[in-house]
């Protein structure tokens, strides 16, 4: 298990990270909160697990209550969802009356919503996820209020609504949520004084921040300033810019906004590659300069979270499709990000469905879930989560393009390991390009096999990891 050195900071000695942390060596684990573990019965209130919109229980103390269960999986950090005080009250959607339970919805900054627990449990729940080796992010939102929150009749100069809303990114009432002028010194200063004041109080490692494209350049560069001043140079700024990948979020690392960003594109790619619509060699090329970002920044790739499809469902349930993803997710140049439940196999077609209660194979943590996880795809995230974590060529070294066909890449990572996806229903075979069969010595398959066939180099859809022979 990695062991992070903290540093004592003020009287009170809350532990934050080292300054010498590189995300890159860290796997991200995601949590909605209240889908994942309900620690603290006796808060729970509009908790209906049979309604997929209302609260379902979980919270800070059933997360804390579950991090040895992050910890045997592998994870290095979680990242978990808002946990302001939400709106006090239900909105009427499609499918039915719509709560607050995903944490995006605030109504107050400065308060930490009774559901969810109290400043108390974030910072127990901080202290023993560094005992153990994890770091803690925290999702915040700049940009917008829940529907009906106070400030609109006590802070009305604040936002935008309605007719004030505009049509570009930045003035835009995303889904008609009151936006908040972010541009007003006054807005900035609530703002800042909220979400970095409980960072402190807390010793939390960093933010995943929400909706960053919506929020102009000069908010992030202040922001940036102000974190670094206060939680010191190492506090990590995660942030989602919807559709990005490195081109997208080069403007946000030239100028240092952001530690690193979300990569939207790195989904797309392997899915257009696992679905036959791109080819081995467009897909090798598309890897290999992937992570060409400004030096000290990073791209967090991931299969799915809670704003789409499960990748799962995206592949109609086709496991074999699944663990070579997940494969490619694990080799990747960045950071990793595992959505709660991704490592069982968790299922979910469109939203409600995808933010669906982790599954616990001891059937009394609350809540329930209606599905049942895979233990064989748990047993090979796991196994690659601590190949990756042995094999420092998989966490930064470049990916050089060593052979491809129309279904079959084979990436050379640094000198010592070899990533291959074979997309085909038949086997691959060796090829001298990848030098001698005798020079590498197969670790890791995720259709399971372990008997080494000389000439095969995969067999039919799987995803292989090779490393040099000594």
């Amino acid at each position: 298990m990695l062991k992070t050195l903290i540093t004592l900071l003020f009287a009170a000695q809350i532990s934050f990270v080292s300054a010498d942390t590189d995300w890159r060596d860290e796997v991200l684990y995601f949590v909605m909160l209240d889908r994942f573990a309900d620690g603290d019965p006796t808060n729970n209130q509009d908790v209906d697990q049979s309604n997929d919109l209302a609260f379902h229980g979980g919270d800070l103390e059933g997360l804390t209550q579950q991090l040895d269960y992050l910890a045997d999986l592998g994870a290095t950090a979680v990242w978990l969802t808002p946990i302001n005080q939400q709106i006090d009250f239900s909105i009427a959607s499609p499918n039915g009356q719509f709560f607050a339970h995903h944490g995006y919805w605030a109504n107050d900054f400065y308060a930490i919503d009774p559901r969810f627990g109290t400043e108390a449990d974030l910072k127990n729940l901080v202290s023993e996820a560094h005992n153990r080796g994890i770091k803690v992010i925290l999702d915040v939102v700049y940009n917008h209020l829940g529907y009906g929150a106070d400030f609109e009749d006590t802070r009305p100069e604040w936002l935008r609504m309605g007719g004030q809303c505009g049509g570009d990114d930045e003035t835009m009432c995303l889904s008609g949520l009151p936006d908040l002028r972010t541009e007003l010194p006054e807005v900035r200063n609530y703002l800042f004084e909220a979400h970095l004041g409980l960072a402190e109080r807390t010793g939390i490692d960093g933010f995943r921040l929400d909706t960053v494209k919506h929020i102009s350049h000069d908010f992030w560069q202040e922001h940036r300033r102000l974190a670094t001043e206060r939680l010191g140079s190492d506090f990590m700024l995660l942030g989602e810019i919807w559709g990005a990948d490195k081109i997208t979020a080069r403007p946000y690392f030239k100028s240092d906004e952001l530690s690193g960003a979300f990569d939207f594109v790195f989904r797309d790619r392997t899915l257009e590659f696992l679905n036959n619509i791109s080819n081995g060699k467009r897909f090798g090329r598309y890897l290999s300069k992937r992570h060409a970002v400004v030096d000290g920044h990073f791209l967090a790739p991931f299969l799915s979270n809670h704003d789409m499809l499960t990748l799962l469902a995206t592949l109609r349930e086709d496991k074999a499709k699944y663990l070579v993803a997940a494969t490619l997710l694990f080799t990747a140049e960045g950071l990793p990000v595992i959505t709660w439940g991704e490592e069982w196999g968790r299922t979910g077609k469109a939203w409600p469905a995808n933010r669906a209660n982790m599954y616990w194979p001891d059937s009394s943590v609350q809540p329930n879930s209606d599905w049942v996880g895979d233990a064989a795809i748990f047993a090979k995230f796991a196994e690659l989560i601590k190949l990756r974590k042995a094999l420092p060529d998989l966490r930064s070294s470049k990916s050089e393009v060593a052979y491809t066909t129309q279904d079959v890449l084979a990436l050379k990572r640094g000198e010592t390991s070899l990533v291959v996806v074979n997309r085909s229903d038949s086997a691959a075979q060796w090829n001298d390009k990848l030098g001698a069969r005798e020079d590498w010595r197969l670790v890791f398959s995720s259709q399971g096999v372990t008997a080494i066939d000389k000439p095969v180099l995969a067999e039919g859809m799987d995803a292989r990891i090779y490393v040099k022979n000594r």
